[in-house]
C-alpha cells in the first residue's frame, strides 16, 4: 500500500438488540466495530438504562430506534450513513412525555453485559490514540506527554477531560495493523465527549470502555416536561490508514457537514504572513517608536500581511505595574491605551500599518487581576465554583459570561478595538482556562462549550469573515469545533519565549495530533512565532522556520527584526514569498507516533490549484530533521510517498540541485540540522 493512501470500510451496519436495547455498529463480514453499546443517562447517583424497547420506526427512508430510559422518557436514535458514505452518523434525542422536567448530568454508551464492546480482530496488542496523549494538563500544571499511540493504560484513564481543546476523537487499533476504529463527535454544541479506557476485564473484550458526554459549567441539564432535546451526535468509522491519516476520514466528514462555516476555509492566513511584537526577548518591552520602525522593516520583508501588536500597549495598573489584564480597559476602554509609551494613541499604529501595506491586529485578553478594580467593584462578574470561590487556577480571574453585564462589557471592549480603534485582527490570549475549569458553575446557566462559542462568535462577527483571529494560550490540541464561527488559527504549542532549543523541543512536542486536524478545511495551526533574534544560532533558526513552513500552519514571525543579519532577512523574505499555507501534511515517520512526537520526515504536497504549484512548478516539499545533539543520516523514499516520477529536487533555501539516488532522498544532518527540499515531477 502506498503511503498516502487509506481505505474506509463503508459497509458498517447498525442493529438494535431486542433484549436490552443495545446497539451494534459493526461490519457484518469482519465483525469489526462496536458491539452491544448500551445507552445510559446519569442523574446524580442514579444511572438510567433502557427499560423497554419499541420496534424501529421508518421515516422518509431513514430508520430510528426508540427505547424507554425512564418512566415517560424515551431516547430516539437515528443512524444514517455519513455524508461521505464512510461510516455511521448516530443522532440521539430525548423526548420527555412526562409532566415533570427530567434532569441529567451525563450520558453516553457502555457495553452491555456479555457483549464485546469495541472490537477489532484478535491479533496484536490493543492500542489507543487521542490527541490528549501529547499533553498532560491538570491546571495550573501542564507538560508535554507522549507517545500519541500507546498501549491501553493499566489503570483506567479518562481521555478528553482536559477541557475542550483535544480533538474529540478516539482511535482504537492493534499494534502492527493499520486498521482502526475511529469514534468522534459530529457536534459540540453543549457537551464534550470523553472516554474511559482500561485493560480488558474479560477475555473476549478488546478493552474496558465507556464513552460519556459531560459539560463544564453546569451541574446538570434537563429536558422540560413535554419537550424534546437533541443530544450531541457521533461518528463511527472503520478505516485502514497509516498513523498520520487517523483523522483524515473524520475531518472529511466534518467538512461535508459544516463546509464554509469553518473559519479556516476562508482564512487570509493561507496567503498572508503575520509579524507579532512579542517573543525572542521583546515581551512587553515595546514602544510606539520601536513599533513604527519595525512596521517599516516588516513591510519590506513580508511584502504585505499582518502586523500584530501584542500586549504592552495598555496602561499599566496595580502595584506591580503589570500589563495584560482586562482591568486596564475598565471602566473606560478608550482610556486603556498607554499614552506615555504610545503618544500617538491606537490610531498611530493603524495609520503606519496602512501606510506600509500591512493589516493592523491587536492583542486582547479577558483575564482579570486578583485584587484589581473589576474584582473589587464587581465580584459578581467573576467566574466561581459551586462554593462561590473564584476560579483562579493559574493566578488570574476570569469572567462569568452568563452574567449579562459581563457580556455587555466584553462586547464594548471588542467593539472599541475593532470599530473605534480600527484594528482588523484580534489575538485572543490567556482566556480559556476558566472555560476548562472542571468545577466552574455559571450563575445564570449554560455550559462552557456554549459560552466559549459565544465569545468566539462575537469576535468573528465583529471582525467579519476575512478578519484575522488567533486563538492563543491555553493550547488546543486540534479540536476542529473551535473553528466553527470562530478562529482562523490556534496556538498548537506552548510559548516559544526566548527561543532556546529546549523550549523549541517542548513547543513542538504538542503538535503532532493537531496537524491532521488543521488546514483550510478547518483552521491553521500556529506553532508560535519563528525567525527569532541574533541570540538564536542560525541552524536552529532555520530549523524552526522550516518546520513552521512545512507543517502548513500560519507563518508567524517575531523578534527584533532590525537586528537580524542579511541572511536571516533573506530567509524571512523567502518564506513569505512561499506563503501558501493550509495544505495536507504527511508524516512518513511512523516512529514519531509511537515514540517521541518529533518527526524526522515530513512531506507536504502542493495541490494542482495551489499557488506554489502554479507559480513555482513545485509538486511537493520534503523536510528531513535531526532533533538530536549528534549527527544523523535521515532519508525518505519517494516511491512510498507517491513521488516516484520526481525529475528534479532542489534546496528550498538556496535553489541548488539535490541528488535523487534510486528513488531516495537522503541527507547527513549536523546536530540540530535539517534539509528542506522542493521536488518537481
Amino acid at each position: 500500500m502506498k503511503y498516502r493512501k487509506h481505505r474506509n470500510t463503508t459497509d458498517l451496519g447498525v442493529r438494535l438488540h431486542p433484549d436490552g436495547g443495545a446497539l451494534d455498529i459493526v461490519n457484518q463480514t469482519t465483525g469489526d466495530g462496536w458491539h452491544g453499546l448500551q445507552f445510559f443517562l446519569r442523574s446524580g447517583d442514579h444511572e438510567y438504562r433502557p427499560v423497554r424497547l419499541d420496534h424501529p420506526i421508518g421515516r422518509s427512508g431513514k430508520v430510528t430506534w426508540q427505547i424507554e430510559i425512564a418512566s415517560g422518557v424515551t431516547v430516539h436514535f437515528q443512524a444514517d450513513p455519513t455524508p461521505t458514505g464512510s461510516g455511521i452518523w448516530l443522532k440521539p434525542r430525548i423526548i420527555n412525555h412526562s409532566p415533570q422536567d427530567f434532569p441529567f448530568d451525563a450520558y453516553g454508551f457502555v457495553p452491555a453485559e456479555g457483549t464485546r464492546g469495541p472490537w477489532l480482530g484478535q491479533r496484536g496488542i490493543p492500542v489507543s490514540a487521542h490527541s490528549e496523549n501529547l499533553r498532560y494538563e491538570h491546571l495550573p500544571y501542564s507538560h508535554p506527554s507522549f507517545p500519541l499511540i500507546r498501549p491501553l493504560p493499566e489503570v483506567g484513564r479518562w481521555y478528553g477531560r482536559q477541557g475542550s481543546g483535544p480533538i474529540p476523537v478516539l482511535a482504537l487499533g492493534r499494534l502492527g495493523q493499520q486498521r482502526w476504529l475511529v469514534e468522534g463527535s459530529a457536534s459540540q454544541d453543549r457537551a464534550v465527549l470523553s472516554w474511559h479506557l482500561a485493560l480488558p476485564t474479560q477475555p473476549q473484550q478488546m478493552l474496558s470502555y465507556r464513552s460519556e458526554h459531560f459539560w463544564y459549567g453546569a451541574a446538570a441539564d434537563a429536558v422540560p416536561a413535554g419537550a424534546t432535546l437533541a443530544l450531541e451526535s457521533s461518528l463511527f468509522l472503520v478505516i485502514t490508514a497509516e498513523p498520520d491519516s487517523l483523522y483524515e476520514t473524520y475531518m472529511g466528514v466534518l467538512a461535508a457537514i459544516y463546509g464554509q462555516r469553518f473559519a479556516g476555509v476562508r482564512s487570509r492566513l493561507a496567503t498572508e504572513p503575520v509579524y507579532c511584537s512579542c517573543n525572542y526577548g521583546i515581551n512587553t518591552n515595546i514602544t510606539e517608536a520601536v513599533c513604527v520602525e519595525r512596521i517599516k522593516l516588516v513591510s519590506q520583508l513580508q511584502g504585505g500581511g499582518i502586523f500584530q501588536l501584542d500586549h504592552g500597549y495598555q496602561k499599566p495598573h496595580g502595584e506591580h505595574q503589570s500589563w495584560g489584564y482586562l482591568d486596564a480597559f475598565y471602566p473606560d476602554a478608550e482610556k486603556a491605551w498607554d499614552m506615555k509609551r504610545f503618544p500617538g494613541g491606537p490610531s498611530r499604529i493603524v495609520e503606519e500599518c496602512h501606510r506600509h501595506g500591512l493589516t493592523p491586529a491587536i492583542w486582547w485578553t479577558p483575564r482579570m487581576d486578583v485584587g484589581g478594580p473589576i474584582a473589587t467593584e464587581h465580584p459578581d462578574w467573576i467566574a466561581v465554583n459551586a462554593q462561590g470561590k473564584p476560579i483562579a487556577l493559574v493566578g488570574d480571574l476570569h469572567p462569568d459570561y452568563s452574567v449579562p453585564a459581563v457580556r455587555n462589557f466584553v462586547e464594548y471592549n471588542i467593539h472599541t478595538a475593532i470599530r473605534a480603534w480600527k484594528y482588523e485582527g484580534i489575538k485572543l490570549d490567556f482566556f480559556s482556562w476558566a472555560f476548562d475549569a472542571p468545577d466552574l458553575v455559571y450563575r445564570h446557566g449554560g455550559t462552557s462549550v456554549q459560552w466559549r462559542r459565544w465569545l468566539l462568535g462575537l469576535i468573528r462577527r465583529m471582525l467579519g469573515p476575512r478578519g484575522y483571529f488567533l486563538h492563543c494560550i491555553s493550547c488546543p490540541l486540534g479540536n476542529p469545533f473551535l473553528a466553527l464561527d470562530g478562529c482562523d488559527s490556534f496556538r498548537a504549542g506552548m510559548d516559544i519565549a526566548d527561543g532556546d532549543w529546549a523550549t523549541h523541543l517542548a513547543n513542538c512536542s504538542w503538535i503532532l495530533g493537531a496537524l491532521a486536524a488543521s488546514g483550510r478545511r478547518t483552521w491553521l495551526a500556529d506553532l508560535d512565532s519563528f525567525m527569532g533574534s541574533p541570540a538564536v544560532p542560525a541552524a536552529e533558526r532555520r530549523f524552526r522556520c522550516a518546520l513552521g513552513y512545512l507543517t502548513g500552519g500560519m507563518l508567524d514571525f517575531s523578534g527584533p527584526v532590525e537586528r537580524l543579519d542579511i541572511q536571516a532577512r533573506k530567509d524571512y523574505r523567502r518564506l513569505c514569498e512561499r506563503c501558501d499555507q493550509g495544505g495536507r501534511l504527511l508524516v512518513p515517520d511512523v516512529q514519531a507516533f509511537a515514540g517521541r512526537p518529533l518527526p524526522c520526515k515530513l512531506l507536504r504536497r502542493h495541490g494542482g490549484q495551489s499557488r506554489t504549484r502554479r507559480r513555482f512548478k513545485i509538486d511537493a516539499t520534503v523536510g528531513l530533521f535531526n532533533w538530536q545533539d549528534n549527527p544523523q543520516v535521515v532519508g525518505i523514499s519517494l516511491v512510498e510517498c507517491d513521488l516516484a516520477k520526481a525529475s528534479h529536487a532542489q534546496d528550498f533555501w538556496t535553489g541548488r540541485a539535490v541528488p535523487i539516488h534510486k528513488g531516495l532522498l537522503t541527507a547527513q544532518l549536523a546536530p540540530r540540522g535539517h534539509a528542506l527540499i522542493d521536488i518537481m515531477a
